[in-house]
């Protein structure tokens, strides 16, 4: 390997109450950089972007969180040089922080809907909440209940202290049996999920856009319901019912929450794509649902971001929207 100098293990993470930018990078632009980082002589132009996304980050300028989408794109990679040299990439100009996974970031917004509208009275948490340096909370938040697994103290510790080493060795360095394992499981399930889509998509055919995007709302906010009751607890309403969430709440919970507002805008415009929705298409659109609105800046693929453009997201959330790294260094 002849690598960057520049990436090397002395990269710190950035103070983040000085931060200007959080950027998410889709896996092709991570690509670009693990070139970069890998064989500088051959990838020249890589080698340069890399190192102004380097300088970004030690600067404190931006941060690059990782979400769960990048993690398992660098899991899948079979050839276990090019995976190190990803993992390495992305672990130390990370820092091993995550976004965290939908659950987390869907019961946060949802809770401050629910006490906004019902005049309740809550504590902001964290500017920068949906981020974890845990880097499994890309999945879900850690609890011994819903994991099943007693992680201790000592070990959680040792992760918050060395959260891009710990992620490293996680995607490098994985029981090989347990990756392939984990690799199939969520191909089973991401094929699970496009056979409902797909249905869904013959039954709706041929419907104009407003239709589909309140059907599509309505299904939504039906499948997230025990979440909905369970928040609603959480901040000391008696919900147990659709009737006592109202109507006027539960048609404004599609517009004004955001991971169900960037989900129902984007799968209802996939669906008029002359194609069928593919695995890549399932793990673009959870890394859209989860960080656009959060973010200052996506570098991802061009159909989802013309998608977003489309339904005007980047412009309701304030994110800045790319289709490639070489942008974010331009000027």
């Amino acid at each position: 390997m002849t690598g960057a100098p520049e990436l090397d293990d002395s990269i710190p993470v950035g103070n983040t109450g000085n931060v200007t930018r959080i950027v998410y990078l889709d896996q092709n632009a991570w690509v670009v950089l693990a070139r970069g980082a890998w064989d500088m002589e051959r990838y020249p132009t890589e080698h340069t972007v890399l190192r102004e996304i380097v300088d970004l980050v030690r600067s404190g300028s931006i941060i690059v969180p990782l979400s769960f989408a990048n993690m398992y794109e660098t899991s899948k990679i079979n050839v276990p040089g090019r995976r190190a040299n990803m993992a390495r990439t992305q672990s130390l100009l990370s820092g091993g922080r995550v976004f965290r996974g939908r659950g987390r970031i869907l019961g946060e917004t949802l809770a401050a809907y629910i006490a906004d509208r019902n005049g309740i009275a809550r504590l902001e948490p964290d500017r920068l909440w949906f981020l974890s340096d845990l880097w499994f909370e890309a999945a879900s938040d850690y609890s011994q209940e819903s994991y099943g697994v007693h992680i201790p103290q000592q070990t959680m510790e040792f992760i918050r202290r060395e959260p891009a080493l710990t992620l490293f060795g996680f995607l490098a360095f994985n029981d090989e049996d347990v990756r392939l394992e984990a690799v199939r499981r969520y191909s089973a399930g991401s094929a699970e999920l496009i056979g409902r889509i797909e249905a869904r998509r013959a039954l709706v055919a041929g419907e104009p856009l407003a239709l589909r995007r309140r059907a599509y709302g309505a299904q939504l906010v039906l499948d997230e319901l025990d979440c909905v009751f369970a928040t609603a607890r959480g901040l000391g309403l008696d919900w147990s019912t659709v009737g006592d969430i109202g109507s006027s709440l539960l048609r404004g919970m599609t517009v004004d929450v955001p991971v169900l507002n960037v989900e129902r805008e984007l799968v209802v415009r996939l669906e008029d794509q002359g194609r069928s929705v593919s695995e890549n298409d399932l793990r673009d659109m959870m890394a859209f649902m989860t960080v656009l609105p959060l973010a200052d800046m996506m570098v991802a693929e061009k159909q989802f971001v013309n998608l977003s453009r489309q339904a005007r997201l980047d412009e309701r959330y304030a994110t800045e929207l790319l289709t490639s790294i070489h942008e974010l260094t331009e000027g």
